[in-house]
């Protein structure tokens, strides 16, 4: 998998991407067309920003999924970035299930 991020107000770091990658690439058990697409056909793009809302720091993120056959968008923010990639993976897992069935 490609993984594209565009990153707006925040230096995003390696524990982030890492944090982020492992999420996604563990939805590959979900859908068997994500298993077998070649690494350069299946592209992430992750987009994350930073703002503020009631005083507190809040990061926003979207995650598009693009495989052959499956495009999928999902998005959430959260006050830590693992607390919105935890909305964001259980959005993109609903949306696999139900293309699945």
């Amino acid at each position: 998998m490609l993984f594209d991020y565009r990153v707006d107000g925040y230096e995003i770091t390696k524990k982030d991407q890492a944090l982020i990658e492992e999420k996604i690439l563990k939805l590959e058990k979900f859908d068997n067309r994500l298993q077998q697409a070649d690494e350069d056909t299946v592209k992430i793009h992750v987009n994350l920003v930073r703002g503020t809302r009631h005083n507190s720091p809040n990061f926003g993120l979207r995650v598009q999924l693009t495989a052959p056959s499956i495009s999928l968008r999902a998005e959430a923010s959260g006050k830590t970035i693992p607390n919105a990639m935890d909305e964001v993976e259980r959005k993109l897992r609903v949306q696999l299930e139900k293309l699945g069935s």
